[in-house]
């Protein structure tokens, strides 16, 4: 049985791995995993052999909160309260202490009375031990189960501070001076005050490594407006059920995944894609949770609810991901485990060296050495170095569309040498669209008539993408369809032929036509003819559309040194158009799910560190066998699961970005770690007064100090992760659409024919989304930018389009052409 549970009290390193440890004694489990960062800990254990109760009896055993996940949130959110309160209160009794014992003395003769200035300074020393009793309590139960930690390295620290103090205190009041009168009150305060204040920065720190999952977790709304026989009511979202009927009006956040039955929207998925442009919906469309209402209002009968909701679901892996440990983290926690023990030994080997060297228990040498060693040595910069940011990583990943399953993922991805990309849907769009229309004898816009009035009685595929593109009003009558060859109908009383070579029979077909219908051929298009009974009024190119972005994502890939192949099940002529239109050298065209995984295998033994992208059930097996499996966002529920990272935009230039993001990350642990290491390499032997002899040397309030600045420093450097940009993605030039089938890499800027048209009327996100599509439907066109508040749009092509075609088609979409500029 897998459980997972919220475990508080956790400081450092050493406390996540002295409760592994301690749980994995208990008879009966199998696995147990426990995350710092988050606060949990997930067991796998034999129900038969063990309880419930008696995992949690271990681990509140060793001074640890433990409950059922997500019962503990009120704890989790005031503990750095309850640290600032405890350092306030701690700083008000340190003030009188360190009066009396550095300021008095240097203003007034104390003499005899110096007895009952030390007996002040033990009863406010004592006040702050005891507000922060929680050291000691977590510290001496981890000692006795063998498991020490920080918390362990403090209460000795401090105690052994006061305990010296206090036994000098005593003696004085029998008259008895032994050694020196140096007590050390103000350093056992003193040393738990910096703590209380370092701890507080640091849980206030770690609160930012998971901001932008709690901005996931805002997008959720606490209620919702559902309708029931035509009445609206609003309820709880926890008390929506799948069948419901939710309304979602302007502003409103989307809060299940489910199809809209009814109204018109545009929705905004950037808090989910990281894509900033509005989707358009309507009835039968599928919407998803975050999604937000910019504009209309939709109903939605809901399909999933809860935590089966797209928003919950990557929340979950988002979470996961940020629990889940790096392979690099193993060292760390390996020297984690033995840190406590060994400072230890070396701070009681400080104290009897100084006690040799000195011929005597003299305070200011081995005591004060053996004290600063236990109060400097810092397990939690060490600990921290790979959890902290790694959960910053996977949080930033999120909002920029990447989701990383775990640890492993972010630390592998950065070493991937080869990309095998699936094409479709995930170098190309994943549906069908017309991409050219050659018209014979007659006017374009009554073919695209007449083929829209056909095709709109028809459930084809091919013929559903006809009919959205000619968007014909007229009407078809005595409609039929041939299988296997296409249909056949009347408009304004004259028959067509609308479909493949086949249907054509007793048509002659002219050698313009077949020259036209095989360039579309080599271009791995589906070739679709417009006839009447006597001739060929048109050929119809219809196409996976490759995505615009893929040539830019295969660009930034080859220019990290990356190879890319493309795997296919397709026909050699369109495996071959596309990798030639992105810039891909090398493909496998007409392949099945096994040969996919046998290509991953096959680059893996000539030393490949393979990613392999894909979006179906038929590259589920590649995905899981490759180093790191990526899957498309809108892929397969199989895929997904597959995959190691998910790329929830589908814009494939994500994929740049994970593999960025993951150097950064990495690079950003080995600085943590470096520093966690050169800390306590260089600061324990000064604390330990190796450097006494040329003056360097500190007390344990100095080294309290620099143990708290320690763990902060590793922790801010981490959050420098939520500043991640990628300089490459965001330098420009990433944006071009696809190259031509006649080069093997991305067309430079010059080769395009670029003409800049003002705009007027354009008002909103929808103005300009609806520019862009309609520009960039026109034939020719590579790619059309809009840019909303110049009013401006950047239309790039291969060959010379006239103004009057660009005008039209922004006329017909409802605005209107203040000048165009050819560059």
């Amino acid at each position: 049985m897998v459980k997972n549970f919220d475990v508080t009290g956790m400081s450092c390193s050493a406390c996540s791995s002295g409760i592994e440890k301690a749980v994995s004694r208990l008879d009966g489990i199998n696995l147990v995993e426990v995350s710092l960062m988050n606060k949990s800990m997930r067991v796998d254990y034999d129900e038969r052999k063990l309880s419930c109760r008696q995992i949690i009896d271990c681990v509140e055993g060793l001074g640890y909160g433990i409950y059922n996940e997500g019962e503990a949130p009120a704890l989790k959110n005031n503990e750095d309260k309850n640290l600032l309160l405890r350092f306030i209160i701690s700083l008000c009794l340190l003030v009188p202490i360190m009066f009396l014992s550095m300021v008095l003395p240097k203003i007034v003769e104390l003499g005899e009375n110096i007895k009952w200035s030390a007996l002040a300074q033990c009863v406010l020393s004592l006040a702050v031990l005891c507000i922060n009793y929680k050291y000691f309590t977590k510290g001496i139960k981890a000692l006795c189960k063998k498991v020490p930690n920080m918390d362990t390295l403090v209460s000795l620290g401090s105690g052994v501070s006061f305990i010296y103090s206090l036994v000098l205190t005593v003696l004085a009041f029998f008259n008895i001076n032994f050694g020196g009168f140096h007590l050390y009150f103000e350093s056992a305060a003193m040393i738990l005050t910096l703590v209380d204040i370092g701890k507080w920065l640091e849980e206030k720190s770690k609160k930012k490594t998971g901001e932008e999952l709690e901005k996931l977790l805002k997008l959720a709304p606490d209620t919702v407006t559902i309708e029931v026989d035509g009445e609206r009511k609003t309820v709880p979202s926890a008390q929506v059920k799948c069948g419901d009927v939710v309304v979602v009006m302007q502003g409103d956040y989307v809060p299940v995944d489910g199809t809209v039955t009814e109204g018109h929207a545009f929705l905004d998925k950037s808090a989910i894609t990281g894509e900033s442009m509005p989707v358009e919906v309507a009835q039968g469309s599928l919407v998803t949770t975050a999604s937000v209402n910019s504009e209309g209002v939709i109903k939605v009968r809901a399909e999933r609810v809860g935590g089966d909701t797209t928003l919950s679901q990557i929340i979950k892996m988002v979470r996961q991901a940020g629990a889940s440990k790096a392979p690099i983290q193993k060292f760390a926690d390996k020297v984690a485990s033995v840190f406590v023990p060994v400072v230890t030994a070396v701070s009681l080997i400080t104290f009897l060296v100084w006690l040799l060297v000195d011929g005597g228990f003299v305070a200011e040498h081995c005591v004060t050495y053996a004290i600063s060693v236990l109060v400097v040595s810092c397990p939690c910069a060490l600990g921290l170095a790979t959890p902290v940011a790694i959960m910053t990583a996977t949080g930033k990943a999120a909002s920029l569309g990447v989701l990383y399953k775990d640890a492993e993922a972010i630390q592998t991805a950065r070493d991937i040498n080869c990309v095998l990309l699936d094409k479709t849907a995930t170098l190309t769009e994943g549906k069908p669209t017309v991409s050219d229309v050659c018209v014979f004898g007659t006017d374009r816009e009554s073919v695209l008539s007449v083929c829209g009035a056909i095709e709109a009685n028809s459930n084809h595929p091919l013929a559903k993408c006809i009919a959205e593109y000619c968007q014909s009003e007229c009407g078809a009558e005595n409609f039929e369809y041939h299988v296997g060859k296409g249909a056949t109908a009347m408009c304004n009383g004259v028959k067509y032929r609308l479909g493949n070579i086949a249907l054509l029979d007793g048509i002659k077909v002219s050698k313009d036509v077949k020259n036209k219908a095989q360039e579309y051929s080599s271009q791995g298009k589906t070739v679709v003819y417009l006839a009447n009974d006597t001739t060929v009024l048109a050929v119809i190119a219809v196409t996976d559309r490759i995505k615009p972005t893929s040539g830019a994502a295969v660009k930034l890939l080859k220019d990290r040194g990356i190879k890319c192949a493309m795997l296919t099940g397709d026909g050699e002529a369109t495996a071959k158009e596309v990798a030639q239109s992105v810039g891909i050298d090398d493909f496998v065209a007409e392949v099945m799910p096994e040969d996919k995984l046998r290509m991953v295998e096959n680059m893996q033994n000539i030393g490949g560190v393979v990613a392999m992208v894909g979006d179906g059930i038929n590259d589920s097996p590649a995905l899981k066998k490759a180093d790191v499996g990526i899957a498309i966002g809108g892929g397969t529920d199989v895929a997904i699961d597959s995959a190691d990272i998910v790329l929830i935009s589908g814009d494939l230039r994500s994929l740049d970005t994970a593999i960025d993001l993951s150097r950064a990350t990495v690079r950003n642990i080995k600085q943590n770690l470096f520093w966690a290491f050169f800390y306590n390499v260089v600061m324990i032997p000064v604390a330990a007064g190796a450097l006494s002899f040329i003056g360097l040397s500190f007390n344990p309030m100095w080294g309290a100090l620099c143990m708290s600045l320690s763990s902060l420093f590793v922790v801010c450097n981490a959050l420098r992760l939520l500043l991640y940009k990628n300089k490459k993605l965001n330098a420009g030039g990433c944006e071009s659409a696809n190259v031509g089938k006649n080069n093997q890499t991305n067309l430079k800027e010059d080769d395009f024919m670029k003409k800049l048209i003002t705009i007027d009327g354009m008002c909103c996100e929808h103005c300009s989304a609806r520019v862009e599509k309609a520009l960039g439907a026109v034939e020719g066109v590579i790619s059309a930018d809009v840019k909303l508040k110049k009013k401006l749009a950047v239309v790039r092509s291969r060959e010379e389009i006239s103004d009057e075609i660009l005008t039209k088609t922004i006329t017909d979409a409802g605005y209107k052409v203040v000048e165009i500029i050819a560059k």
